[in-house]
C-alpha cells in the first residue's frame, strides 16, 4: 500500500457541502421537531403516559451514547490499531453528549409521576416498620400475601412500605437529585474529552494525544462503569423500587454494547455507500465490528437469562416481582418471548458465521434487525409500569414513537452536524496506517 495512502490528507474524509449527508442533520431536525410536536400533544392529553413514553425516549438516546463511549475506551485502553479508521464514527455518537442534559430535563417535573418512592406515604412506612419488627420470627413474604386486601394497608403493601424504609437513605430527593448531577457532570467530562482529544490530533498530528488518550481511558472506564451502573439503579431500576437486582447495570452495558456496534457498522456502511470513504472501512473492519456485536450480543444473553435463572431459583418476593409483571399478563408475555426470540436467536444464526460478518448485506441487516429490537426491549424495560395491571396499551403506542422521534432526532441532529466539521476518519493517530493494512486472521 503507498505512503500516500497510509497518510490521508484529512480533507479528503470530509462531508462534501450540498451532499446528502451535508444535509442529513437538517433531516434530524425535522424528525426531532415533529416528534416534539406529537409528544407535546401526549403530554396534554395523558400527562402519565407521556412521562414513561418520555423516560423510553430519553434511555433509547442515553445507551447508545453508552455503548459508544464504551467502543472508544476499549480502544484506547488496549492501544488498538485495527479500529482507527472506524473509531470516529463511535466519536460522533459520543460527541452528542452536550444532548443529554437538555434531553433529560422533561422529565424533572414528572419525577412523582414516574417513581412511586418519590411520594411515598410516611404513614405507611412507619405501619411497616411496626410490622416488620412485630412479625413472628420466620414469617415470610408468601404467607403475608396470602391475606393481601385486608385493613388500611395490606401485607403486601406494607412489604413494600418496608422495603422502601430500608433504601430511604439511598432513594430521598436530596440525594437522588446529587446523584443526578455527578452523572452529567461525568458524562460531560467524558465525552467532550475524549472527542477534542481525538479531531485535536487532526490537525497537529502531535503523538501525545494518543498518549494522553491512553493515560485518561483507566480513570474514564472506572468512572463510566460506576455511572452506568447507579444511573441504571435510579432512573430505571427504581421505577419499581421494591425491586432488587445487582446484575441489572451489567444488563444495560450489554444492551448498550450491542446497540452502539449496530449503530457503528450501519453508519460506516452508509459512508462507504455514499463514496465518502473507501478501503480505509473495509470488509475486514466491518468483519470485526460484526464479531464485537456478536460477541457481546451473547453476553447480553448470557446476563438476561442469568439474572432471570437466579431470580427464578432464589423466588425472593422482592426479586420475582420484576418477571412476574412481564409474565402474568398475556401481552406483556408476547413481548417477552419476542424478545428472546428475535432479539437473540433470530440474530445468532443470521450472523453467527464468518461469511456474514464479511457480507455487508447480511452484516447490515443484523445491525439493523438488533436495533430495532432495541427499541422493543427499552419499551419492555419502562412500559409496564405506565399502567401495571393492564397489559400492553398498544392504542397509544404513538406517544411512545413520538417521544423517541424528538429525543433520538435531538441527538442525531448534534451527532450529524459534527461529522459535517470534521474528518470521518482520525488521520491524525500514529497507528491509522496499521488500520489500513490490517487483516483478520
Amino acid at each position: 500500500m503507498s505512503d500516500a495512502k497510509k497518510t490521508p490528507d484529512s480533507m479528503k474524509y470530509r462531508i462534501p457541502e450540498g451532499s446528502a449527508w451535508d444535509g442529513a442533520w437538517k433531516m434530524a431536525l425535522t424528525v426531532a421537531a415533529l416528534g416534539g410536536l406529537v409528544a407535546l400533544g401526549g403530554a396534554f392529553m395523558d400527562p402519565k403516559r407521556f412521562a414513561f413514553s418520555y423516560l423510553y425516549g430519553f434511555v433509547t438516546v442515553l445507551t447508545l451514547w453508552l455503548g459508544s463511549v464504551f467502543f472508544v475506551l476499549i480502544q484506547h485502553l488496549t492501544s488498538a490499531g485495527w479500529s482507527v479508521s472506524v473509531r470516529r464514527a463511535s466519536e460522533f455518537f459520543v460527541s452528542g453528549v452536550v444532548v443529554l442534559p437538555f434531553l433529560f430535563a422533561p422529565l424533572i417535573p414528572n419525577f412523582k409521576t414516574l417513581y412511586p418512592w418519590w411520594t411515598t406515604d410516611k404513614t405507611g412506612v412507619a405501619e411497616a416498620q411496626e410490622h416488620a419488627a412485630a412479625a413472628p420470627k420466620g414469617e415470610g413474604h408468601e404467607g403475608a400475601a396470602v391475606t393481601e386486601g385486608e385493613g388500611e394497608h395490606s401485607p403486601a403493601e406494607l412489604i413494600e412500605e418496608a422495603t422502601l424504609a430500608k433504601k430511604s437513605a439511598y432513594l430521598n430527593h436530596t440525594f437522588f437529585g446529587i446523584r443526578m448531577c455527578v452523572y452529567f457532570a461525568v458524562w460531560l467530562f467524558l465525552g467532550l474529552r475524549l472527542f477534542r482529544y481525538s479531531t485535536a490530533q487532526d490537525a497537529t498530528r502531535d503523538k501525545q494525544w494518543t498518549v494522553k488518550l491512553q493515560g485518561f481511558a483507566p480513570v474514564a472506564t472506572i468512572l463510566f462503569a460506576f455511572s452506568l451502573t447507579f444511573a441504571g439503579f435510579d432512573w430505571i431500576m427504581s421505577l419499581e423500587p421494591g425491586w432488587y437486582s445487582t446484575m441489572f447495570g451489567v444488563r444495560i452495558f450489554a444492551t448498550s454494547a450491542v446497540t452502539s456496534f449496530a449503530c457503528i457498522i450501519l453508519v460506516t456502511l452508509g459512508w462507504k455507500r455514499a463514496g465518502l470513504v473507501h478501503d480505509e472501512i473495509n470488509t475486514e473492519h466491518l468483519h470485526d465490528l460484526g464479531k464485537l456485536m456478536f460477541g457481546f450480543l451473547v453476553f447480553w444473553a448470557y446476563i438476561s437469562f442469568s439474572e432471570f435463572f437466579l431470580i427464578w431459583y432464589a423466588a425472593i418476593p422482592e426479586e420475582t416481582i420484576y418477571f412476574h409483571r412481564r409474565w402474568d399478563d398475556q401481552s406483556w408475555r408476547t413481548i417477552s418471548c419476542m424478545i428472546v426470540g428475535l432479539k437473540f436467536i433470530v440474530p445468532f444464526y443470521l450472523i453467527m458465521s464468518r461469511n456474514a460478518k464479511r457480507n455487508n448485506g447480511l452484516i447490515g441487516l443484523g445491525a439493523g434487525w438488533l436495533l430495532a429490537m432495541h427499541l422493543v426491549e427499552i419499551y419492555y424495560w419502562i412500559m409496564p409500569y405506565y399502567k401495571p395491571h393492564a397489559g400492553v396499551q398498544w392504542s397509544g403506542i404513538w406517544m411512545e414513537a413520538g417521544c423517541v422521534m424528538a429525543t433520538v432526532g435531538v441527538y442525531m441532529t448534534r451527532v450529524l452536524w459534527n461529522m459535517r466539521k470534521h474528518s470521518l476518519i482520525a488521520v491524525g493517530d500514529p497507528r491509522l496506517s496499521r488500520a489500513l493494512d490490517f487483516v483478520n486472521a
